[in-house]
C-alpha cells in the first residue's frame, strides 16, 4: 500500500526555492535553514542496516566540532537521535510535516558557524517510497540534499542481521538460521523481507529517478570516509580535515557503536552459495550503474573491491 502523503499545509515552513551562499559566518549549511527559522536536514545517510552507519554516523557527531546536528530525540528514543524514519516509516510519515520539522533545531543565529543537520537512517534505501517521500517534502530544494549510502557485501550483511534479531531474545532464542533463511529463498521472487536489503540495484534505480547521481555518495569503512562524508555535506575541506583526524585518532562512544551482531563466524558454505548466488547478477547491474551513472565512491574509488573508474566520478578530485 503506498504511503499516504502528509499535508503541506501543516505549517509555513518551506525551504527557499534557491540555495543561499556558504561562506563563514554563513547561517547555515545547504539547503539553507527553512523560511520558519528551523535547521531541516541536508545530510541524510539512507543505508544500510549492518553496514557500519552507526560508527560513521558517531564519528560524524562526536567529532564534528558542533557542525552536524541531530536534531532532538522523538518519542521513540535515543535511537531517534541518528534514525528519524520519517520518509520511510508509514507510521511516522503520516505525523505530517509539522511534526518533522519540530524535530530540529532553530537555525544559528547570524554571523555563526556553519551548521550541517543529518538524518541518518539506514532503511531509508529499503523503503520503497522514501526517494518520492522526501521529493515531496523539500520540493524545488531536492537538489541542495546529499545522500550518503553506506554498503557491504549483502551476504555477510545478511548474516549479521539475522545475529541482531537474534541478540533481542524472547523467540528468537529459537529461531535457527535455517529456519530462517529457507522459506525466505523460497519467497526471493516476492523480495521476501531481510534478504530485500541487499538488493541495491532495483534500490540505486529508484533513487536515481528523484537524485542525481552528484548528490549521493556510496562509501565503505566508516573511519576512512569521514573526510569525503564532510566534504559531500558542504563543509570545507580544512574543517573536514580536522573532523576526519579527530575520528580516527580518537574512541566513539559506546552508545553510538552497534555490536550486537559480532563474534559469530561466517555463515555455512551451504547457505552462503545459495545467498550468494541470489544476489549476483543484482551485484553486477549495481556496478554497472555506478560506474555508468558516475555515482561518487569513497574510499579510493571503490565499493567492495570493485574499481570504478574515476573519470567516471563527477566532482570527486580527492581520488
Amino acid at each position: 500500500m503506498p504511503l499516504v502523503t502528509p499535508s503541506l499545509a501543516v505549517s509555513n515552513c518551506t525551504l527557499p526555492h534557491s540555495p543561499l551562499p556558504v561562506r563563514d559566518g554563513s547561517l547555515c549549511s545547504v539547503p539553507a535553514c527553512a523560511a520558519c527559522g528551523r535547521l531541516l536536514p541536508s545530510l541524510l545517510l539512507i543505508g544500510s542496516i549492518k553496514t557500519g552507519s552507526t560508527l560513521l554516523w558517531g564519528r560524524l557527531v562526536d567529532y564534528s566540532e558542533g557542525a552536524i546536528d541531530t536534531g532532538r530525540t522523538t518519542d521513540k528514543g535515543y535511537i531517534s537521535k541518528k534514525e528519524k524514519d520519517f520518509f520511510g516509516d508509514p507510521a511516522q510519515w503520516r505525523r505530517g510535516r509539522g511534526w518533522y520539522e519540530r524535530a530540529w533545531p532553530k537555525c544559528p543565529a547570524s554571523g555563526a558557524r556553519t551548521v550541517v543537520g543529518i538524518d541518518a537512517t539506514p532503511a531509508y534505501h529499503v523503503w520503497y517510497d522514501a526517494p518520492k517521500n522526501m521529493a515531496a517534502f523539500y520540493g524545488r530544494a531536492l537538489g541542495q540534499l546529499r545522500l550518503v549510502w553506506m554498503l557491504r557485501d549483502p551476504v555477510a550483511k545478511y548474516w549479521s542481521y539475522f545475529w541482531e534479531l537474534k541478540s533481542y531474545g524472547g523467540d528468537w532464542d529459537r529461531v535457527t538460521f535455517d529456519a530462517f533463511t529457507a522459506p525466505k529463498l523460497n519467497r526471493s521472487r516476492d523480495c521476501a523481507p531481510h534478504l530485500d536489503h541487499g538488493l541495491y540495484h532495483p534500490q540505486l534505480q529508484r533513487w536515481l529517478e528523484y537524485f542525481q547521481p552528484a548528490q549521493l555518495l556510496l562509501v565503505q569503512r566508516p573511519a576512512a570516509v569521514v573526510r569525503d562524508v564532510v566534504l559531500h555535506a558542504g563543509l570545507r575541506r580544512a574543517q573536514a580535515e580536522r573532523i576526519a583526524a579527530s575520528a580516527v585518532s580518537r574512541r566513539v562512544a559506546k552508545e553510538k557503536q552497534n555490536s550486537k551482531a559480532s563474534g559469530h563466524g561466517r555463515m555455512p558454505p551451504a547457505w552462503r552459495r545459495e545467498v550468494a548466488a541470489l544476489y549476483a547478477p543484482f551485484l553486477d547491474r549495481f556496478y554497472s550503474l555506478v560506474g555508468e551513472a558516475g555515482v561518487p565512491v569513497s574510499p579510493l574509488a571503490r565499493v567492495e573491491g570493485r574499481v570504478v573508474k574515476k573519470e567516471k566520478i563527477p566532482g570527486r578530485e580527492a581520488f
